[in-house]
């Protein structure tokens, strides 16, 4: 016996809706404009990166950078030398001040002395002047000096006598103590042995008188001493004077 399966009903079949015509077509038409201005704008941004990049690349150029730094290095360089200069020129001005300054004190402490020795130099021309009460022989001024000749030198050196009174006549002399080569002691070598190239005697002295003689040491003789003598010929009253003095402290002026 067989089943009678009941059939199902039908569905109505509804028609398939159609487009309008040109409606498909219209869209196409605007996503290909979409595409186009999306492709422009990716070109014109890609340009503009480009011309960036192209234009950043140029501002960093190394080679423009190490002129550029080198410039002002030897801007600095140029800065310093001249600074450099400057103060150069600044300590050669104030050494030179300096000097003018140390000369000037030099020169003030100079004149100085040389005033100080005319002072003394007055004060005792006006002792000798006014010793008119005093009587008596003096000297003064002993000096020794070199002539560039071997074994020569001159000796300078003054006769006093105080007060304006009688003049006198005077005899002197020159000694010379010291070691000749090959012998033992002290040799004296009266004026004699020195020759002395002037008359040893002095005439009409008053106040004061000048002397510069000139004497020669025998070859090998080591001078230490230099004794000078005086004494009036014919006033007995007038008491005989002398002056001893080292030979090196009289070569270096300091008597």
């Amino acid at each position: 016996m067989s089943i009678r399966v009941p059939r199902l009903p039908r569905r109505p079949r509804i028609p398939a809706r159609r487009r309008a015509p040109g409606r498909g077509r219209g869209v196409w038409w605007v996503l290909l404009l979409a595409g186009a201005l999306v492709l422009a704008l990716v070109v014109g941004m890609g340009s503009w990166l480009a011309k960036d990049l192209r234009e950043g690349s140029a501002t960093v150029d190394p080679q423009a950078g190490l002129d550029s730094l080198r410039k002002d290095l030897e801007q600095e360089i140029a800065a310093r030398r001249e600074a450099e200069e400057a103060l150069l020129r600044a300590e050669q001005q104030m050494a030179i001040k300096g000097a003018e300054v140390a000369a000037f004190a030099n020169d003030i402490e100079r004149q100085e002395a040389e005033l100080q020795a005319l002072r003394e130099e007055l004060a005792f021309y006006q002792r000798l002047a006014e010793g008119a009460g005093e009587d008596g022989l003096g000297i003064r001024a002993l000096g020794l000096q070199r002539t560039g000749q071997a074994g020569v030198f001159d000796v300078s050196f003054q006769f006093y006598r105080p007060g304006l009174g009688q003049s006198v006549d005077l005899t002197w002399s020159l000694e010379v103590d010291g070691v000749l080569a090959g012998e033992e002691g002290v040799s004296t070598l009266d004026a004699e042995a020195l020759d002395v190239d002037s008359a040893r005697t002095l005439e009409g002295l008053r106040l004061l008188r000048n002397q510069r003689v000139r004497i020669r040491l025998p070859e090998g003789f080591e001078p230490q001493y230099l004794t000078l003598r005086a004494s009036a010929e014919d006033d007995e009253d007038l008491e005989p004077v002398s002056e001893r003095a080292e030979w090196g402290r009289l070569l270096e002026g300091t008597q």
